[in-house]
C-alpha cells in the first residue's frame, strides 16, 4: 500500500509510526510522511490517489496542528498521510526520524521493545489513556516510556517488563521531562512532558492538564498493583463512576471527524472550570464524545456560554455520572 501511494504522488513518501517501529497493534492505522516537491495542494493529491486507488474509500482532507494531511480508507485500513513541502518538512519528517531514533535506542532489544509496546497500548486504549485530541498521551508518547524501559530493564521477560514500566512510571516525577536516552533534565511548567526523540526536540504532550496527569499516576499504580496478568488489567473502566457529571456532545455522523478536530479548544476552555476534566477517546454509541467533568462538576448554566463559543453547532447534554449507562 506504501508503494501504491508512494508512485501516485509527487515527492517521497516515507512509512512512519509505529508500523515502521515494529509494534504496532492489530488493525492500526497506516501512517505516511509525503514531502512534496513544490506547493502542497491536498484537493489535487485527493484526485490523484482517486485515481491511483478505486478501491479507497472517504478520501478527506485533515487539518494537523502543523501540516495539513489526507485520510483515506482502503479495504478496511485507515491511511493518514501527512504532506510537507520539502522547504519546510522537518517537523511532518520527524515522525520518520522519531522512530527510527527509537529503533536505534532498543537495538537487539527489539523484540522485548515490541512485546512491551503493544501490551501498554493495549492497556492505556482499555483504559481511556491513549489519543492526542482527547486531552490524553499520543501514541509516540508511550512509545518513548516503553522505549525507555525496555532499554534499561535487566529482562526481557514480557511480564516482568511490564511490571518495570508500570512501577517505573507510576512513580515518576512528571515535572521532570522524559526522553528517550534519559538523563538529567530541568523541570517543566507543563504537567506532563515527554519530549519527541528527534529535531525539532518539543514537547508531545502540551495537551496533557493536570487532571489527565493524576488520572495518569492513578493508572499506572492501579496497573502496578494488579501485574501484568491479572484478568482485569485491560478491564475498561466504570465510566458512571469516574465523574460526577458528563457532557455528551452527539455530532452528526458525518460531523464526528471534525468535532474531534475541535475538541482541544474546548477541553482547553474547560480547564479554569473543571480542572480535573477527562475526554473518553472511544466514540460512545451515536456516535457520542463524551467528557468527564471531575468529581465537582460545573453547572449546565456555567458551561453554556463555553459551548456557544467553542461548538455552537454540535448537540449537547448534561448527565449526572451515575446516569451516564455506559
Amino acid at each position: 500500500m506504501t508503494d501504491r501511494i508512494a508512485a501516485a504522488l509527487p515527492g517521497g513518501t516515507h512509512l512512519a509510526g509505529s508500523r515502521r517501529m515494529g509494534c504496532h497493534l492489530d488493525g492500526a492505522d497506516l501512517d505516511l510522511v509525503t514531502v512534496l516537491p513544490g506547493a502542497v495542494r491536498p484537493a489535487l493529491l485527493a484526485e490523484k490517489l482517486a485515481e491511483a486507488l478505486p478501491e479507497a474509500r472517504n478520501i478527506r482532507e485533515v487539518h494537523g496542528a502543523r501540516v495539513p494531511g489526507l485520510r483515506l480508507d482502503v479495504a478496511g485500513l485507515a491511511v493518514d498521510l501527512v504532506l510537507a513541502p520539502a522547504e519546510d518538512s522537518a517537523t511532518a519528517y520527524s515522525a520518520v526520524t522519531d522512530a527510527d531514533a527509537v529503533l536505534a535506542a532498543v537495538g537487539p532489544r527489539h523484540a522485548a521493545f515490541a512485546a512491551l509496546t503493544r501490551r501498554v497500548k493495549s492497556w492505556a486504549s482499555a483504559r481511556g489513556l491513549v489519543s492526542a485530541p482527547f486531552g490524553q498521551l499520543p501514541s509516540l508518547a508511550w512509545t518513548v516510556l516503553a522505549a525507555r524501559t525496555a532499554a534499561e530493564a535487566g529482562t526481557e521477560d514480557p511480564a516482568e517488563l511490564f511490571h518495570h514500566f508500570a512501577e517505573t512510571w507510576a512513580a515518576h516525577d512528571w515535572r521532570h521531562p522524559v526522553t528517550l536516552h534519559g538523563g538529567p533534565t530541568t523541570p517543566q511548567p507543563d504537567p506532563v512532558t515527554v519530549l519527541t526523540p528527534t529535531a525539532p526536540v518539543r514537547s508531545c504532550t502540551t495537551q496533557v492538564g493536570p487532571g489527565t496527569r493524576d488520572l495518569l499516576t492513578e493508572e499506572l499504580y492501579r496497573a502496578w498493583e494488579l501485574g501484568p496478568d491479572h484478568p482485569e488489567l485491560l478491564a475498561p473502566p466504570p465510566l458512571h463512576r469516574r465523574h460526577a457529571a458528563w457532557l455528551l456532545l452527539t455530532p452528526a455522523p458525518d460531523r464526528l471527524g471534525p468535532t474531534r478536530g475541535r475538541l482541544r479548544t474546548l477541553l482547553t476552555a474547560l480547564d479554569p472550570l473543571a480542572p480535573t476534566h477527562h475526554a473518553w477517546p472511544h466514540p460512545l454509541p451515536g456516535p457520542t464524545l463524551a467528557i468527564g467533568l471531575g468529581p465537582t462538576p460545573p453547572t449546565p448554566e456555567a458551561l453554556a456560554p463555553l459551548l456557544r463559543r467553542t461548538l455552537p453547532d454540535v448537540p449537547t447534554r448534561y448527565v449526572p455520572g451515575g446516569d451516564l449507562g455506559f
